[in-house]
């Protein structure tokens, strides 16, 4: 088993292949804001399972996170995939566990010194939202050739991202949390690959 995949799940060998194509592809240049980080290790830390965090530590390779800090992308990822197989079980399998973590990294990002101006000014508008959604992704990561664009609908919108390496159903995640928030009802977040490190995302909501 390489390292940053965990468990016996028959999903392992294409999820590990996953990993490893995304590690290939990343640079020196690419980072994540430490929040991101320290959001994964305080959903890991509340099960009260030290040796799992301690676990996720190692995989990543860095133990303390300052949330607007930037860390590198690999070991957000290798930090990513270890959490998710260790919490698969209680959240139905890899990718449901994924789609958790993603939702607590984007409550985490509206409680911050950024995201919480952020959330007043957005109003509980949706539309608002979707106009600042490649802001909050410049702000989430410094990934310099990365690209966010929006473009919405009454109650429907896509986003399409480029050079973008966290995972769809993290994404996934991490939009439906952001549309609750401004008081969006029954959002729903579909996303699909489009290339290597390029995806597209399908929000809709009541």
């Amino acid at each position: 088993m390489r390292r940053g995949v965990t468990g016996s799940d028959p999903d392992v060998p294409e999820a590990e292949r996953e990993l490893e194509r995304r590690l290939a592809l990343a640079t020196p240049e690419d980072s994540v804001r430490g929040m991101f980080f320290r959001s994964v290790v305080e959903v890991m830390r509340a099960l009260g399972d030290e040796a799992a965090v301690e676990r996720c530590l190692r995989e990543c390779g860095e133990r303390r996170f300052v949330d607007f800090t930037c860390y590198p992308t690999d070991s957000f990822l290798r930090l990513l995939w270890t959490a998710a197989w260790l919490l698969k079980d209680g959240y139905g399998d890899f990718e449901g566990a994924l789609r958790a973590l993603g939702r607590r990294g984007a409550m985490d990002f509206f409680a911050s010194a950024t995201g919480r101006p952020l959330q007043a000014l957005l109003g509980g508008d949706p539309k608002r939202l979707l106009d600042s959604l490649p802001m909050a992704y410049a702000v989430a990561s410094s990934t310099g050739s990365g690209r966010c664009q929006v473009t919405s609908a009454e109650h429907t919108a896509l986003m399409s991202l480029d050079r973008d390496f966290l995972p769809r159903p993290y994404v996934e995640g991490a939009l439906a949390s952001a549309l609750e928030v401004v008081g969006a009802r029954e959002p729903r977040v579909r996303g699909r690959h489009t290339g290597p490190l390029a995806s597209e995302y399908v929000l809709t909501w009541g």
